[in-house]
């Protein structure tokens, strides 16, 4: 019996664990529920409304190649899953066979070390990485400079590179915010910053857009789940492109690793990458995350890692700011005019200014919420049976939030509507509400929170003090239809970019 008919036949035994769970009809083998994928162009909408037709107690079962997986739309059951330390691994199978988007799996001597990083690690690589990696980031402050002045500094010079654009000349704003978002983040880890015409930075936003665009394709999930295909197909689904994406990006990440080990000084530390090598001089634990080449390899993918998701993400969410701002205008007024009587016109907005611009806030909050820029956040693996809300989860099933569900459902009023003030009290005060999770939630939740936090506000609030945002055409604002990768992003769209005086 060959092997994909042999998992096949396992899958629909193994089933069985799973009846006390909805499903959305015919189960095939082997492909399971993967047809439905192929029926529709906009697959994310497409599972999203069968769990809204066929969920059950926040709780529906998919079959997809071979994997069992339960998408959880249900913010209490979702919470009690990710906080759950049985729910916390990723699920890979043959470390030794398996190169997840490209990230090859280490060895040190005759011990096999699994994948590193932060985002598809688990166990103690994960749990350590994870931890210094927040740590870094929320108690930043290397040298003189903080991570707020980094961000000020690249929030001016992006301020100067939009008055050079006229005015009256409709900009496209897709892709707008990529490079300056990106090189503020090189310069809080690798301590560089370019100009936004640098070779250097654009070889490197052109290599994460790839490496974005290749990781949700299909060969990651095959990969995950059935590394064996690989080994027999190596090029299958032109994977191999993505495994070279990584060694470029590895190659520049292990050439400033180097330059920084030259110029180290552990009482002193100028970015991320000084902070991690410090880790890695200080460890004398072998089995360790951060023990000499093993830390030196953990530090590539981390900083991958950051990247991929601190570059794509808060682009992409100041990219539906905008957006919204042009079909909102009344908001966007708004807006202003609260910057305006509590910043002015003769400096930045800071940091120190949030607690005092609730409505501003709230807008952000807003923004998050509709833009739902990842509607289905990255998955995790039940490593033992889970019991919950009366329901059977068996080991080794994909556990898959539907963030699109808590964030935009039912159980909002007008949910598909922008409406800011859903986010005040009575007073004109921020009302926090449980359910706006753009960062997922658990103990997986995003390590780079803070720091995209910060940006957002500061990119926003800076951009908005300066400019107004307007149609292309009078009367026509765009969509907010989208592309579907990593993210889901704004569809193509253009604006008159106006300064205020």
């Amino acid at each position: 019996m060959n092997i994909p008919s042999f998992t096949s036949i396992q899958n629909q035994v193994g089933r069985k664990e799973y009846n006390s769970l909805p499903s959305p009809g015919l189960c095939l083998p082997f492909l399971g529920h993967y047809t439905i994928f192929l029926e529709t162009t906009e697959p994310l909408k497409r599972v999203w409304n069968l769990y809204k037709k066929y969920s059950k107690k926040g709780l529906m079962l998919m079959t997809v190649l071979g994997q069992n997986m339960v998408i959880v739309g249900d913010f209490d059951t979702l919470k009690q899953l990710f906080n759950n330390p049985d729910v916390q691994n990723r699920g890979h199978g043959d470390y030794k066979k398996c190169q997840i988007a490209g990230k090859v799996s280490m060895e040190r001597g005759t011990k096999l070390q699994p994948l590193g990083g932060i985002f598809l690690s688990q166990g103690k690589i994960w749990s350590e990485q994870r931890r210094l990696t927040v740590k870094t980031l929320k108690d930043f402050g290397f040298g003189k400079s903080s991570m707020e002045e980094i961000i000020q500094d690249e929030v001016k010079q992006f301020i100067n590179y939009i008055k050079q654009f006229n005015p009256t000349e409709p900009r496209e704003i897709t892709g707008l915010f990529t490079l300056p978002i990106l090189n503020s983040l090189w310069k809080i880890t690798v301590g560089e910053s370019f100009a936004y015409d640098n070779p250097k930075l654009e070889k490197i936003h052109e290599m994460l857009g790839e490496f974005v665009k290749n990781i949700v394709h299909i060969s990651t999930f095959l990969e995950i789940m059935y590394p064996w295909i690989f080994d027999l197909f190596p090029n299958f689904l032109n994977r191999q492109s993505n495994i070279d994406i990584h060694k470029s990006l590895a190659s520049m990440m292990r050439e400033s690793i180097d330059q920084h080990r030259k110029t180290l000084d552990v009482n002193s530390p100028r970015d991320v990458i000084d902070t991690v090598l410090i880790e890695i001089e200080h460890t004398e634990d072998e089995s360790s995350s951060f023990y000499k080449e093993t830390g030196y390899a953990n530090l590539v993918n981390t900083l991958i890692d950051l990247f991929m998701g601190g570059s794509e993400t808060t682009s992409t969410t100041l990219t539906w700011a905008v957006l919204y701002m042009v079909r909102e205008p009344q908001v966007q007024r708004k807006v202003q005019a609260e910057l305006d009587a509590v910043v002015g016109s003769s400096r930045p907005p800071t940091l120190a200014d949030r607690p005092k611009l609730p409505y501003t806030e709230a807008v952000m909050m807003e923004i998050q919420r509709c833009g739902n820029i990842v509607p289905f956040a990255l998955y995790h693996m039940s490593s033992i049976p889970i019991e919950i809300n009366g329901l059977s989860i068996p080991a080794n099933t994909m556990i898959c939030p539907c963030i699109a569900e808590i964030q935009k459902g039912n159980h909002w009023k007008d949910g598909m509507s922008f409406r800011p003030e859903r986010f005040l009290d009575e007073s004109g005060g921020i009302k926090p509400n449980e359910l706006l999770i753009p960062f997922s939630i658990g103990k997986r939740r995003c390590p780079g929170e803070t720091f995209a936090m910060m940006e957002f506000f500061l990119f926003f609030t800076n951009i908005l003090q300066h400019f107004s945002f307007l149609p292309e055409v009078e009367g026509q604002v765009p969509t907010e239809e989208y592309f579907a990768g990593l993210t889901v992003i704004p569809k193509p769209f253009k604006s008159i970019i106006m300064p205020r005086t």
